[in-house]
């Protein structure tokens, strides 16, 4: 049975190729991976490690995936809204440490039209994560993800993998590894503009 982790690196892990669509037959990698997963949730935190890349299609696909209650959650729930797209999972020490400025980064924009969602790519189950967000009371919507999401994506290669996108429903950024507060404000304040009414003329 494929493993549900995966490799991590300074920026990100890995997800299971089960997740890829590649086969992985030896537990070698698995070893390694747990040595260095005890690294990472033994190492002090020191802030974000992110890259921006390249945005593969202008339009944001639309996707259907399984809430942790076991209801839908549905892509066009966020129409119109600024929307930000986290794929992660439990095994992801880079998703650890992001959780809590996404949290940050939602609270602070419970009144607007911003809305975070996270999309797991774990395989151990709805349950697995259930108890993991209720247990880091992690606030902003979670589903559970699947490789037809993924590749509706442009595919998921490496985790945390954070789009952003606009009130049009398009792609405005994509990122790679543990994301910050701070960049994602960045990024959207140019969104949250509306264009103002020009002056009536008398």
């Amino acid at each position: 049975m494929p493993s549900s982790t995966g490799s991590t690196t300074e920026r990100g892990t890995t997800p299971s190729p089960r997740i890829q669509g590649a086969s992985w037959a030896s537990r070698i990698p698995l070893i390694i991976c747990c040595v260095i997963l005890a690294y990472w949730y033994l190492r002090p935190s020191s802030g974000g490690a992110f890259i921006r890349v390249p945005i593969r299609s202008a339009e944001a696909p639309t996707w259907t995936a399984e809430s942790l209650d076991g209801t839908k959650l549905e892509s066009t729930r966020f129409k119109g809204q600024i929307l930000i797209v986290n794929f992660w999972a439990t095994f992801c020490p880079p998703c650890l440490r992001e959780i809590p400025e996404l949290t940050a980064f939602h609270n602070a924009h419970t009144n607007d039209a911003v809305s975070v969602v996270a999309l797991s790519l774990d395989q151990t189950g709805t349950q697995h994560v259930r108890d993991f967000v209720e247990r880091n009371r992690v606030p902003y919507p979670t589903a559970m993800a699947n490789a037809s999401i993924a590749d509706a994506f442009g595919g998921v290669a490496q985790i945390p993998s954070t789009f952003i996108i606009g009130r049009d429903g398009k792609f405005v950024a994509h990122y790679l590894g543990a994301l910050t507060r701070s960049e994602l404000e960045r990024v959207i304040a140019p969104l949250t503009l509306r264009p103002t009414a020009p002056p009536s003329v008398p």
